[in-house]
């Protein structure tokens, strides 16, 4: 059990929602997340090859990495009670 765990934690740094949508009764916001994850990521790379200053790109890559974070944390949390209560 304790690689489910960790299965949702890394595929929620990478994709911000699957290990909600595999692993928790929180279905929606996995949802959510992932469509939105793969979204930002389309509109961070896509748009911003053309730039000639890469400070927009950099500051973009710290704020998606800082909520990839943040979704890995919340769901290492959030698939250990799932899975404790089940």
């Amino acid at each position: 059990m304790a690689w489910k765990i960790w299965v949702g934690t890394i595929l929620n740094f990478f994709l911000l929602g699957p290990g909600y949508l595999l692993f928790t009764p929180r279905k929606v916001l996995g949802a959510f997340l992932t469509i939105g994850a793969l979204l930002a990521t389309w509109v961070e790379q896509v748009p911003l090859k053309a730039l000639a200053d890469q400070t927009p790109f950099n500051v973009m890559f710290v704020a998606f990495f800082s909520l990839a974070l943040g979704c890995a944390i919340d769901g290492h949390q959030e698939i250990k009670k799932a899975l404790a209560s089940a």
